[in-house]
């Protein structure tokens, strides 16, 4: 399938549920990390996106979860000594 062919992300996704948006919010973009088995049975990593997504909110988006991800790992790593 195409990079520039877009379908519904339950059709994308099927099975799969999302945390809502708070009331009021208008999804815009979307960035989706998948863990997948392939065809052979391993794991491996894709994504998917939306409309083409500004390359700069994406990056910026990212570098929070990251660090976000970061300190909490740092605190489990703490919290077990």
């Amino acid at each position: 399938m195409s990079d520039d062919v877009r379908i519904p992300i339950g059709e994308a996704l099927p099975g799969f549920a999302l945390h809502p948006l708070e009331a009021g919010w208008t999804p815009l973009e979307a960035f989706v990390l998948i863990k997948c088995l392939d065809e052979d049975g391993g794991h491996s990593w894709s994504f998917r996106t939306t409309n083409p997504l500004n390359l700069e909110e994406l990056l910026g988006a990212l570098t929070v979860q990251v660090e976000v991800l970061r300190q909490k790992l740092v605190s489990q790593w703490d919290d077990e000594e």
